[in-house]
């Protein structure tokens, strides 16, 4: 994969593979997410949510560097890396603007469940405590 003579190592590429494996390992042999780290017993995992939202959001910006593993003859043209790069992004652009609007509804949700799982503990210690007066 890595080479000692390549001095151009895409970075993001690689964090993406290492990202992807990490998931396939989590998720992939049949653990469901309940059970990994999305959710445990009654608390949610809000920063596991954050992370990936955090992740979609990185890997939904248009891409403003060229892949290291088209370097041949004509992607090693600077003005062709350009032009390919803005007509991906002109192609992509609406499936980007979808991608923006579910990772925020997905932020506004986990924050309004973490609210609500609040107002529950909030309301079942009332409860208890209603319980044990009487």
């Amino acid at each position: 994969m890595i080479e000692p003579n390549n001095p151009d190592i895409d970075v993001e590429a690689l964090m993406d593979r290492v990202y992807a494996e990490v998931v396939r390992r989590q998720f992939g042999d049949g653990a469901s997410r309940s059970n990994g780290h999305i959710a445990t017993g009654a608390t949610i995992d809000t920063q596991a949510l954050e992370g990936h939202t955090a992740s979609a959001a990185r890997l939904a910006e248009v891409r403003t560097k060229w892949t290291g593993r088209l370097t041949f003859f004509p992607f090693n043209l600077a003005f062709v890396r350009r032009l390919l790069l803005r007509v991906l992004a002109f192609v992509f652009r609406d499936q980007r603007n979808v991608n923006f609007e579910v990772i925020y509804a997905l932020r506004e949700s986990a924050a309004l469940n973490a609210r609500l799982r609040e107002r529950i503990v909030l309301l079942e210690e009332r409860v208890a405590r209603l319980e044990l007066r009487e």
